[in-house]
């Protein structure tokens, strides 16, 4: 009974934690580094699993919110068994919680990130972030191109404008 209390203890304070982002991203437009967050999602999913463990003969509030954690993807795995678009829906909802955003370029405190769109959507969405404090980081801007991510060659900053250098294409 001791573990399944630390857990719930574990567990809500990842969820403070992450709410406290969400509110100082509305304030602000600070929010704690991505790799930060991204390791609070994963051990938010997991002690949700655990807490699901833990608590599962007990007639209790957690007992009702914890079996979230196991039968989303149990429900997006049918889903998707049972028509491919709503499983495409319903993981790219699920899924957005838990994928982190891929680093394509970084340059001195300025990092250029994909952007999550599902598993339905258009190619080549990208957010602009810039490193404040060691643990926040600010996001400056969002861009929509024709070009995939490796096809970015440089990201350059000149005052308040910023500058993508594309990789230049063979001529034929």
């Amino acid at each position: 009974m001791n573990n399944s209390r630390m857990v719930k203890k574990v567990h809500l304070g990842l969820l403070v934690l992450l709410l406290a982002n969400l509110l100082l991203f509305v304030i602000s437009d600070l929010e704690f580094d991505n790799r930060l967050m991204f390791l609070v999602r994963v051990l938010i999913y997991a002690t949700g699993v655990l807490l699901f463990i833990n608590t599962f003969k007990n007639r209790s509030a957690i007992t009702y919110y914890s079996p979230l954690y196991i039968l989303s993807p149990i429900v997006v795995f049918f889903s998707w068994l049972s028509d491919g678009i709503l499983g495409a829906l319903l993981g790219s909802i699920f899924f957005a919680f838990l994928t982190p955003a891929d680093n394509i370029m970084q340059s001195d405190r300025y990092q250029i990130r994909s952007q999550y769109t599902g598993f339905l959507s258009g190619c080549c969405s990208y957010n602009l972030y810039e490193t404040k404090f060691p643990m926040f980081e600010k996001k400056i801007g969002e861009f929509r191109v024709q070009r995939t991510s490796n096809e970015i060659a440089d990201l350059r900053i000149n005052g308040d404008q910023a500058v993508v250098y594309y990789k230049v294409e063979p001529a034929d």
